[in-house]
């Protein structure tokens, strides 16, 4: 739709109009009577005689006159409604955009051609603290300070105005009424006359001090947080550093450990061959052995197995927490294993009888059967060390279609309730005084559940309903390809 004011502008003017009918009529007139008195005025004289051409002459005169003046002065009548229309029409827009100006936030000020304020909005006396009456007439740069640089400043600002039309998003600071600083986005166009003539600048300036400041406290927060950044970047760079070095420092000691541990175990394991040999011989060339000799041999036999496994389970610790331990796995029943290891134990340990309840068509596991066995001698030895005297140690054996369990219980006092969930933490002991009564050094069971994890399996332990100590290792089925 377009707008009255463009409607207007684009038809002539009513002066223009008025102007043009005062030739347009009059020739219009005389255009019509030469006319009619060539063409038609001598034709209707012949045929229907003077009197009634003079009748028609009288008719035509005596109307034609008339109704044009009455359609002239209709459309005058019109001409001047419309005019009217838009004339309130452009004063009701004038009214709106004066309260519009009036009302703004923004400082919205008129500048005649040299530079001085002619209109000054509520929204100026809001920001500058100004009246109206204080500033109409004054220089518009005084805004700017009274310095030089407020004239060098306001004479950039209009010749950029003049040359472009337009000045917009230029920042820049003022000064209000008390003197304080006031920042301000400004926007100037150049105002021209009906001839096209500059007359003025439009100003409009909105306040964006507490903008600025904002964004001045962002920039202080954000330098602040980049030098925490880089203090603390430096200080993660430092720790590092000492990481690294302590690291190197671990590495070294943890070298160190394993050839010490390596280098213990081998000086400690040629001797007890030595010694296991001088026993064996000294039983064999012996005559006659009394009773205290004979003790003595099953003393030296028994202190000499006890000091193999702590140093066997000593390397396997250290290989496991090293990442060297292996497994050769293949799949193996493990009812033989476990019948092999029970001579073994039995051979030790003559005084403790296991019974293994046999159960026929046991799947295959995927296991290696060294490490099973070294798994199943250290919970035999448990069990020996906590069982009752006088009772046997049970071994059975369960399976599923995932999986084959090995359960080893003995028949003494139990595990403390609080204490099954450290049972194969490394060094742990259930009984860890200097008067404890069963011998150990708290490797076994740790190195049980590592060789269990590496199989795959899961280890654990109980307490039996009935009393005494329930310990549970699972092995892989082994799946045929």
């Amino acid at each position: 739709m377009v707008s009255p004011e463009l409607t207007f502008e684009e038809q002539p003017s009513l002066d223009q109009r008025l102007r043009l009918f005062r030739w347009i009529i009059p020739l219009s007139f005389a255009l019509v009577s030469i006319l009619y008195q060539l063409v038609v005025a001598d034709r209707v004289s012949r045929e229907f005689g003077h009197e009634t051409h003079l009748v028609i002459e009288i008719l035509f005169y005596g109307t034609v006159g008339p109704l044009a003046a009455f359609w002239v002065i209709q459309l005058i009548k019109k001409w001047l409604e419309e005019k009217e229309l838009a004339e309130i029409h452009a004063r009701q827009i004038e009214r709106h955009l004066a309260s519009i100006i009036a009302a703004s936030a923004d400082a919205i000020i008129s500048l005649d051609f040299a530079g001085l304020i002619e209109s000054w909005n509520n929204g100026a006396r809001l920001i500058y603290g100004y009246e109206a009456d204080e500033m109409l007439g004054q220089p518009f740069q005084v805004l700017f300070g009274s310095g030089k640089s407020a004239a060098v400043e306001f004479d950039w600002l209009a010749e950029e105005i003049n040359q472009r039309g337009f000045l917009r998003g230029y920042e820049t600071m003022s000064w209000g009424g008390d003197g304080h600083p006031i920042a301000v986005d400004l926007t100037g166009t150049s105002l021209l006359n009906a001839q096209g003539d500059y007359c003025g600048i439009s100003i409009i300036m909105r306040d964006i001090t507490h903008r600025k400041q904002r964004e001045e406290d962002i920039k202080q927060l954000n330098a602040s947080l980049n030098m925490q950044v880089a203090e603390r970047t430096q200080e993660l760079a430092d720790k590092v550093i000492e990481l690294d070095q302590a690291n190197q420092e671990l590495q070294k000691l943890d070298q160190s450990r394993s050839e010490f541990i390596s280098l213990v175990s081998h000086q400690v394991r040629a001797p007890l061959t030595n010694m296991q040999g001088a026993v064996e011989r000294m039983q064999a060339d012996c005559g006659v052995i009394n009773n205290t000799c004979g003790r003595m041999f099953t003393v030296l036999e028994q202190q000499i197995s006890r000091t193999d496994q702590l140093v066997r389970d000593v390397l396997n610790a250290d290989r496991i927490e090293s990442g060297e331990i292996g497994v050769n796995l293949e799949p193996i029943s493990i009812l033989p294993t476990i019948r092999r290891v029970v001579e073994q134990f039995h051979a030790r340990t003559s005084n403790r009888h296991v019974i293994v309840h046999d159960k026929p068509g046991m799947p295959l596991v995927l296991a290696d059967s060294l490490r099973i066995s070294e798994v199943l001698l250290n919970l035999l030895d448990n069990a020996d060390k906590y069982n009752h005297q006088d009772k046997d140690i049970s071994i059975e054996v369960h399976a599923d279609q995932t999986e084959v369990s090995v359960i080893v219980r003995d028949f003494g006092k139990g595990i403390p309730p609080g204490e099954i969930d450290l049972l194969f933490d490394k060094f742990y002991r259930t009984d860890s005084s200097d008067s404890q009564t069963v011998y150990g050094y708290g490797l076994g069971l740790y190195v049980c559940r590592s060789l269990i994890e590496v199989h795959g399996g899961r280890i654990w332990a109980e307490n039996h309903k009935d009393g005494g100590a329930v310990f549970t290792f699972t092995l892989p089925v082994w799946v045929g390809k």
